[in-house]
């Protein structure tokens, strides 16, 4: 049986503590207390009614509030929503302008993309290239028409922390209300919402080892945050967000919040130093960077970016290893997409860096072995996707990493050929004949070196900088020249794509390939037919 996969995705989400599961227990089965909260007029009722209000004191007492304050929702996506909505609608009489970052999340972006269909004005500010804000950028974007600044305590990609008790102060002063999304913050890190004079902060269970699907909006009440409610029905949470309570959830963030206010302290200076060495690890490959502020950041989120290889190709390679690595580029919330990570372009990353990069986050189940793993893992699988690469020029050697005998998202051929590709060490011999390719709209760039002797090509080796696909393709290429003539060479894109069974939208990789092939088969038979001429 293969090994679990080494977790360092914290940041997306974090597993259950086993406190917390147990104290949920207690009140799903017909023998615990499985009451509606909101039915006051019996036993079961009041004891889930009860619970409800305790664990509402527990997250207040995590974020310096009040009980009363705290607003359940199902998470931080809706906390975000009703805070940025509900302000809208509420305030719009006084103005149709917000404030917020370009780096914000989706959650955050989206609903604020949102307004501004509705004829809201959102002014989007850069990030310093530390990924931070500057409180005199900030105060220059505030006018007479802003109703709401919204930032993150916490970025979730970067790990980079806002001094949001500055800002504070001055959407205070500006009279201007505050929300921030604190769902990367809290249980990590202190959190103060009156140090840090904030009218909305949104928390997550599910980020501090509680359950997913329950989260809470932090509601100021002196001086009072207004929110139209964005969920309507039997009027629970005081208006604000109406729908039965889910008590099993809530018990469950209670108590993970009570166990991230006892242990919260040493817990981050343990990560911090785990963090910390993986980061030293990693530095020791040339042409690594670390994304974000190195000195204002969350203890457990470490983003790097490594150049000179694919970020498909990096991604794909980790997850497929004999002991995959489970990581992230980025949020999960924007994993599907293909596209670099616009948090990282907005810090001023070009675009191959930006796409080529890891988000590695540790949490309370990390350990020092794991993160020693790790180091070698990607040292390992970033010095065999650099030796394959026609661009890179460094020494890059090394072992090759030990793979997986498949991967779920791609074929067992593309695997196979990606696989050898990895394996195989570049050759030092001189190449008699050397043809390149690319392909618009791709990252891309493929290589082919190959030497012929006796009007048969006795030798060739594909280096490919980019997917899966290409080096497999490329792997392909090389395995089918061997032994051919250049007249032999008369496979089509089809035939390449069946072979390997390509997905439709790595049909580029076949084109590659069979361009290549009609270059160096034009360049081999003009080589043959010189080699003839001088030996007659």
């Amino acid at each position: 049986m293969a090994e679990r996969a080494l977790y360092l995705d914290y940041a997306a989400t974090t597993p259950v503590d086993a406190r917390v599961a147990e104290r949920m227990r207690a009140f799903l089965s017909p023998d615990g207390e499985f009451g509606n909260p909101a039915s006051m007029q019996h036993a079961y009722g009041r004891v889930a009614h009860d619970a409800v209000e305790k664990a509402r004191e527990q997250v207040a007492s995590l974020i310096g509030a009040e009980a009363a304050e705290i607003v359940w929702t199902s998470g931080a996506t809706e906390s975000n929503n009703l805070a940025i909505k509900g302000v809208a609608e509420a305030y719009a009489d006084r103005g149709r302008h917000m404030v917020t970052m370009k780096t914000e999340h989706k959650s955050v972006v989206d609903v604020c993309r949102y307004l501004e269909q509705q004829g809201w004005r959102i002014t989007w500010l850069p990030p310093q290239p530390d990924g931070r804000i500057s409180t005199e950028t900030l105060a220059a974007a505030i006018n007479e028409e802003t109703v709401l600044v919204s930032l993150m305590l916490v970025n979730n990609e970067t790990g980079v922390l806002q001094d949001i008790a500055s800002i504070g102060r001055l959407t205070r002063e500006r009279g201007v209300l505050l929300h921030v999304d604190a769902a990367q913050a809290v249980g990590k890190m202190p959190v103060d919402v009156e140090h840090m004079q904030t009218d909305l902060l949104s928390v997550s269970a599910h980020k501090l080892y509680g359950p997913k699907g329950i989260g809470a909006l932090y509601v100021r009440r002196r001086p009072r945050a207004r929110l139209m409610p964005q969920i309507h029905g039997g009027g629970h949470e005081r208006g604000m967000r109406s729908g039965t309570l889910p008590t099993h959830q809530i018990v469950g963030m209670g108590e993970a919040c009570r166990i991230a206010d006892e242990a919260m302290a040493k817990e981050a200076e343990r990560i911090r130093a785990l963090r910390d060495r993986l980061w030293q690890g990693l530095s020791e490959l040339p042409e690594v960077y670390r994304n974000g502020s190195d000195s204002h950041n969350v203890a457990g989120i470490l983003n790097v970016s490594f150049a000179g290889v694919d970020g498909e190709a990096l991604h794909a390679g980790l997850s497929g290893l004999a002991v995959p690595l489970a990581l992230s580029s980025g949020s999960a919330c924007t994993a599907a997409s293909q596209e670099s990570s616009y948090v990282l372009r907005a810090l001023g990353r070009e675009d191959e860096l930006a796409y080529a990069s890891v988000r590695f986050s540790l949490g309370r189940w990390t350990t020092q072995d794991e993160v020693d793993r790790v180091i070698t893992s990607v040292q390992t699988l970033v010095n065999a996707l650099r030796r394959r690469s026609p661009a890179w020029q460094k020494d890059c050697a090394g072992p090759a990493p030990g793979m997986g005998d498949e991967h779920p998202q791609y074929s067992d051929a593309v695997w196979r050929y990606f696989t050898r590709a990895l394996a195989a060490d570049p050759s030092e011999d001189e190449a008699d004949l050397v043809v390149a390719s690319d392909t618009p709209g791709s990252r891309a760039r493929m290589q082919l070196r190959a030497r012929i002797e006796g009007g048969k090509f006795v030798s060739a080796e594909a280096r490919v900088y980019g997917c899966v696909s290409s080096l497999a393709a490329g792997a392909w290429l090389a395995e089918y020249l061997i032994g051919k003539s250049p007249e032999q060479l008369q496979v089509t894109t089809a035939e390449i794509e069946q072979d390997l069974q390509l997905a439709p939208v790595k049909r580029h990789c076949a084109l590659m390939a069979e361009d290549l092939l009609g270059m160096i088969s034009r360049q081999a038979r003009l080589t043959v037919d010189a080699a003839e001429k001088v030996a007659s």
